[in-house]
């Protein structure tokens, strides 16, 4: 089953609450989204979209048989120098939904609207090491182009390396 993908320039109550549902699951689930599991909804909920910039920042959400199933942030640097780029971040699918393409549906919806922005010319994000992560996202796309050694502390002694990986459009 493929998904359908809207965008969002600004997020509702009531999506911000099912986006918060899925982060709290797929992060529960083992999933390398900003929090090391188990955590609460009320964690997530605190920080989740605190930064999102609106009318600035992009919310790309996808939907299998109209039920959310995976999401991500187009998020705007703000910053001259770095205008012709966006960052990924929060890129999340359901748990229930995992196995089925949708996070390489996802990367490529994202690739897709990033090149209808007047100016994008690179997309870029980070992920956690120790997971494989950068070999999906090569998959799609993108290159490894640095690396900083130890700098996600996931538990007391369990520390990760930060992937930095680009896509020029």
């Amino acid at each position: 089953m493929t998904l359908t993908f809207q965008i969002h320039t600004e997020i509702s109550d009531a999506l911000r609450s099912d986006l918060v549902d899925i982060w709290t699951d797929a992060s529960n689930a083992g999933g390398a989204v900003g929090f090391v599991a188990p955590t609460e909804r009320a964690e997530v909920d605190a920080t989740a979209f605190r930064k999102f910039a609106v009318g600035l920042d992009l919310l790309l959400v996808g939907y299998e048989d109209d039920v959310l199933a995976a999401f991500l942030v187009i998020k705007n640097h703000q910053f001259e120098l770095m205008d012709h780029a966006r960052i990924l971040v929060s890129v999340i699918v359901a748990p229930k939904h995992q196995g089925k393409v949708h996070g390489l549906d996802l990367m490529r919806a994202a690739e897709q609207m990033a090149r209808t922005l007047d100016g994008v010319e690179m997309l870029h994000l980070t992920c956690r090491g120790g997971l494989g992560l950068e070999h999906f996202y090569s998959k799609c796309g993108y290159t490894e182009v640095g690396r900083i050694p130890r700098l996600l502390r996931v538990g007391a002694d369990d520390y990760r390396d930060e992937i930095h990986m680009a896509m020029s459009l």
